[in-house]
Order: structure tokens, then sequence, then C-alpha cells
């Protein structure tokens, strides 16, 4: 970059012709770039700031997965519940197997 700097020196030294006024105009355009590109920063730095995720909005995403996930084992566990219930109740010899298990006559 240190070179482009040097090259529109040169070119700002050959149409102002003074070394003054050139190294003035020189300045001010100097000036200008950091400020725009200053400005460019700030603005692409919003612009991916609103684009990308930050760390607030994975820890709010994690909570939010992990209450469903609570919410799905727990449907699980009652589904599994109803669905055994209903073998005990419609097969006959599912009850004669727990009676065995648990020491009943």
């Amino acid at each position: 970059m240190a070179v482009a700097y040097a090259k529109l020196y040169e070119l700002i030294l050959k149409k102002v012709k003074d070394e003054k006024e050139a190294e003035e105009l020189y300045n001010a355009i100097i000036e200008i770039v950091k400020e725009e590109k200053l400005a460019v920063k700030t603005e692409l730095k919003d612009e991916l700031r609103g684009e990308l995720a930050t760390k607030e909005d994975i820890k709010y995403l994690d909570g939010k997965i992990e209450m469903v996930k609570k919410e799905l084992e727990y449907k699980l566990i009652i589904h599994t519940l109803i669905i055994l219930f209903a073998i005990i109740i419609t097969n006959p010899n599912a009850i004669e197997l727990i009676k065995l298990l648990f020491g009943f006559k």
C-alpha cells in the first residue's frame, strides 16, 4: 500500500507542480481514504453482526433445545407406558408373565 501512496504523491506533484500544494492535496486524499476505510469497516461490521449468530443467540437456542428435549423425553416415557399398559391389558399371557416376575401365583 505504501507503493500506491508514493505513486499517488508523484502523480499529484506532476499535475500541481508546487510541492507544498501537492503535499496538502496528498494529505487531504489520504485523510479521506482513511475516513472512508473506517466507514466501510464499521458498516461491514454492523452488517455481519446482523447476519451472524452471537453468543447470546447461541445460549438462547441451547436453552430452547434443552427444553424441547425434556418435553420429548417426557412424552416418550408417557407413550411407552401407555403402550406397555395396552399390551398387558390385551394379552392374557402378559399378565401371567408379570405374575411370575413379581412372585405372585
